[in-house]
């Protein structure tokens, strides 16, 4: 309980406004509770008496009519209260949340998989903000209705019954509390499960097209049951102990209902109290059963929470090892990039990627990169893009380490084509201009122009409105290439980068999009990474890579002229033509 409020005490400084008029409403809303039974219980004692009148049976009918409707109208304020501050706190949690995730590198996104980290802001974040103001009336109302019945049934009623009667739910408190300290353990192995459930419907969701082609559906379903499985049977701990609360609290209140009603007769009998005062004594005692049943419940939720919001608190403690300084410069252009005895490996690798890289990028060139698969030629260009610290060497952009610049300054400068492109659910104009959002039509036409995706138009059923599908679905995969391209070339950066862009498109269309590119692209850096050769046959400069070296560079003259990997690939894919 601590713990959360230590974390979201922020918000709660922020809107104490509001959980103050929550924290009087609720102890209102507890003392209306109580009010019927006393009510009825002097009026038991009127009628016993005697002495009832008119007057007194239109006040107290009129009580009876009045209390339920002041506590409708107190529970329908308090009620919209709570969920406007509910509201508030989810969306700014999830703002927090969300805005981490996007300063985080490509470390952060290779230790958490991606069900994990959706887990954490859907059902772990809902936990923290159901904590975070539910909780309140959990707590507030079921602690004011137990202590303001003990209250009224103590200094009212008859404090030596009390006593008697009350005695016994302390011992049941302190057994949930043993209960439930014992139980957070499992609280955290399920969320980790049901994380691994998530990933692994997210996985099927995304591979569905890949699964039907290779008729897998039933082999896939079967793991997907198994991690449904897995997330049940996690909750079989958690129900071993909440099997334990129910009977626990039933047993406390049935022994606490038997010495109210036992030695309140023995009490009436010695004339120590009424019957109207029994009847009401006993009232409250039923009345106590749900807030104590509530309280196990807030127990729960404490309980679910702390371990939501440790969860969440892991990934708002996690800092980037690329991120900038505050005395990092800006960087509009350059003349010259400088890779030295760059050397690089994953994190969670033991093995090098890049190994000894010295190569410089001159302004306005066009670099080739080939060489065969793994041979790091991804890795080595993805460097400028500061994903990850190199390993080892230095990347110097005029003379300057590559870590004295802003990283959004250096991202900028890069139009880049991975080879798995990313379409998101929307227009094809609409990913075009994610490229660069202030693009004008005009330049969004251009770039479809060069990247040869106008001819698609005709074909598309909403011309540039169509809908692409999740994830290009709806595209073919010269097509995804194609539209991925034009992306790029819509924010006219300073150096564009294809990593193996044009691998799904015909040779005349990749001669078009070259031609046009050499044009549109004219004083600027380009760095193509390709297979095929005629896609940078006219770079300024090549480098063969292989094994994550470069063992060989020049100009396409230049590598054909002399034996290697190079000139043996080039003849055999002339052969193939």
């Amino acid at each position: 309980m601590i713990n959360i409020i230590k974390k979201v005490g922020w918000f709660i400084k922020q809107e104490w406004k509001s959980y103050t008029f929550m924290l009087f409403m609720l102890l209102f809303m507890s003392l209306l509770l109580l009010t019927p039974a006393f009510v009825l219980g002097k009026a038991i004692d009127i009628i016993v008496s005697s002495s009832l009148t008119v007057a007194l049976l239109v006040i107290i009918v009129g009580l009876l009519i009045l209390i339920p409707l002041l506590r409708y109208a107190t529970s329908f304020i308090y009620n919209y209260t709570v969920a406007k501050t509910s509201q508030k706190l989810a969306f700014t949690f999830r703002k927090i949340y969300l805005k981490k995730l996007f300063q985080m590198d490509a470390e952060f996104y290779e230790k958490y998989q991606k069900g994990d980290l959706i887990s954490r802001a859907t059902g772990d974040l809902d936990l923290i903000t159901s904590a975070a103001t539910s909780m309140l009336e959990g707590i507030v109302f079921n602690t004011g209705i137990i202590v303001f019945a003990i209250g009224i049934m103590a200094f009212t009623i008859s404090w030596k019954l009390t006593l008697i009667a009350i005695t016994i739910m302390p011992i049941g408190i302190t057994v949930l509390n043993f209960i439930r300290m014992k139980k957070r353990q499992y609280v955290k192995k399920h969320r980790i499960i049901y994380a691994k459930m998530t990933e692994k419907i997210l996985e099927s969701v995304e591979g569905q097209r890949v699964i039907r082609a290779y008729v897998q559906e039933d082999n896939d379903l079967k793991d997907q049951y198994k991690a449904i499985d897995a997330d049940i049977n996690s909750w079989s701990y958690m129900i071993k102990y909440e099997n334990q609360l129910t009977p626990l609290f039933e047993l406390v209140y049935g022994i606490t209902y038997i010495l109210s009603f036992a030695f309140g007769a023995y009490f009436i009998m010695n004339q120590e109290m009424s019957l109207g005062q029994l009847i009401t004594f006993i009232s409250y005692v039923g009345i106590l059963y749900g807030p104590f049943i509530s309280i196990s419940g807030v127990f729960q939720q404490i309980n679910n929470a702390t371990v939501a919001i440790d969860r969440f608190d892991e990934i708002m403690k996690t800092e980037p090892t690329v991120k900038e300084e505050i005395n990092d410069e800006k960087l509009i252009t350059f003349k010259q990039i400088d890779f030295r005895n760059v050397s690089f490996k994953y994190p969670f690798d033991e093995t090098y990627t890049l190994k000894d890289i010295n190569l410089t990028i001159h302004h306005g060139e066009t670099l080739g990169v080939v060489g065969p698969t793994g041979s790091g030629k991804s890795t080595l260009i993805r460097q400028l893009l500061r994903e990850f610290n190199v390993t080892d060497g230095e990347i110097y952009i005029d003379g300057k380490n590559i870590s004295k610049f802003k990283i959004r300054d250096i991202r900028n400068l890069v139009g880049y084509v991975p080879q798995s492109h990313m379409l998101f659910r929307r227009g094809v104009y609409d990913n075009i201009l994610i490229g660069n959002p202030e693009a004008s039509f005009e330049a969004v036409d251009k770039a479809m122009q060069v990247a040869d995706f106008k001819k698609d138009l005709p074909y598309l059923n909403q011309g540039l409105e169509t809908k692409v599908g999740e994830g290009g679905a709806t595209l073919s995969g010269g097509q995804k290439q194609r539209l991925s391209i034009a992306r790029a070339l819509v924010r006219e950066p300073e150096i564009l980068i294809m990593d193996d862009s044009l691998s799904a498109v015909d040779a005349n269309t990749e001669e078009t999009i070259i031609h046009q590119l050499k044009q549109y692209r004219k004083n600027k850096t380009n760095i193509i990474i390709a297979h095929r050769f005629s896609a940078i046959r006219d770079a300024n400069l090549i480098i063969v890579m292989e094994n994550g070296r470069i063992v060989d560079r020049g100009t396409h003259e230049e590598l054909i002229s002399r034996d290697g990997w190079y000139k043996e690939q080039y003849i055999q894919q002339m052969s193939m033509k």
